[in-house]
């Protein structure tokens, strides 16, 4: 026998009430709908469930009976299924996993990590970084909790994105270098010899394809796979390297280099926070995916 529970529901306000139409004005139907709803009982358990007592409907043994575990039923339901799901980040213990390139470990995590260690001081945050075919099965299963960075080939339906700040790539050379000013010339660019980053990141290829498609020249010189070396390369040489602002000036502050404008209007991009739908309504990804947004609002706004 299957019993709808909203007809349960009705069951339980007549038995507190004592009356078919109070009953229906707390459950916020009407009174024949409340009534409709008796009467599948009625034929449903064989019982009268209720009889009219003066004004009163009073319950039967039957309801009487069933009375309790129909009360538990609901209580569970509504608290455990029904009601939303909360998350506390000061106690939470488990991992908060992201998926960030060299770069966004750089200068992203810092950030991330201040912030999430003084909201939720007993996680274990941990990095990762991914090729786009894991990254979707990584966010499916819920290794990775947020993907944060530049990352176009994550176009599956089921990935939902938020876009963080737009973000743009410079120059950066010694500080006494020959060229001079704010930003440099195409034909000092053209000219001068560059040390070139393919560390894999779309960033990039989005770079060398902009490159190629103006038909810019360049002499290079060098080629790296990472970025933590550019910077010693950079202020013992004449060479000049492209790369984004973020870990630029980051460099400027602590080496013997200094960051310029590109000649050409490289196309800006957006950095963006990356999850799987699965996680859309689950509390702990709510919560994360609102904390890393408020880390990041209005950064390189100014840039």
């Amino acid at each position: 026998m299957k019993v709808d529970l909203n007809l349960l529901r009705v069951l339980l306000a007549v038995y507190e009430t004592g009356n078919v139409t109070i009953a229906a004005a707390q459950l916020r139907m009407s009174q024949p709908t409340a009534s409709a709803a008796l009467a599948r009982l009625r034929r449903s358990f064989g019982d009268p469930l209720f009889v009219r007592r003066d004004l009163r409907m009073e319950p039967t043994p039957f309801t009487e009976s069933i009375l309790q575990k129909t009360r538990e039923v609901i209580e569970v339901i509504d608290r455990e299924i029904l009601s939303p799901a909360t998350f506390d980040p000061l106690l939470f213990s488990g991992e908060i996993n992201f998926c960030l390139s060299e770069i966004g470990e750089v200068v992203l995590l810092p950030m991330l990590y201040d912030c999430l260690r003084k909201l939720a001081p007993m996680a274990k945050i941990k990095t990762v970084s991914l090729a786009p075919k894991e990254l979707d099965e990584a966010l499916h299963e819920g290794e990775v909790n947020l993907a944060i960075g530049y990352f176009p080939d994550l176009t599956s339906a089921d990935i939902f994105q938020q876009r963080l700040f737009s973000h743009d790539l410079v120059c950066m050379v010694r500080k006494d270098h020959r060229i001079k000013g704010r930003r440099m010339t195409l034909k000092d660019f053209s000219q001068a010899e560059h040390l070139l980053v393919r560390d894999g990141s779309r960033t990039l290829e989005m770079y060398e394809q902009y490159i190629f498609s103006q038909q810019i020249r360049r002499k290079i010189v060098l080629q790296m796979s990472h970025y933590m070396s550019v910077p010693r390369m950079i202020e013992q040489s004449d060479m000049v390297v492209v790369l984004p602002r973020t870990i630029a000036q980051l460099f400027a502050e602590s080496w013997n280099v200094r960051v310029m404008a590109s000649p050409v209007d490289i196309p800006r991009y957006d950095l963006k926070q990356y999850w799987h739908r699965r996680f859309q309504n689950e509390a702990k990804g709510r919560w994360l995916r609102t904390t890393v947004f408020d880390v990041f609002d209005g950064y390189m706004l100014n840039a």
